[in-house]
């Protein structure tokens, strides 16, 4: 698993304690986080932006969405900026 897979997961872990025992793994998808909803994207956006350093719009943050898509957003965000610079 990825450093940024690892440090999503502990992130999601943190932002979302209701999670409790279910497993999370790079296939989990947003929406089998317990209470799942639209305040919840405002949460795990303010996290990205936070921890990140990026802004991701909220309808890319919706159920189907996997840890593995947002860890390869922040990727490529994170080397385009660096080309950029």
């Amino acid at each position: 698993m990825s450093k940024t897979l690892e440090k999503l997961k502990s992130g999601i872990l943190e932002t979302f304690p209701e999670i409790g025992d279910v497993p999370i793994s790079p296939e989990m998808q947003l929406g089998e986080i317990p209470e799942w909803d639209s305040i919840a994207a405002v949460n795990l956006q303010t996290y990205l932006r936070e921890n990140f350093g990026i802004d991701v719009q909220l309808d890319f943050l919706n159920n189907e969405t996997t840890l593995a898509d947002i860890a390869e957003f922040i990727e490529k965000s994170a080397a385009l900026k660096q080309r950029l610079s």
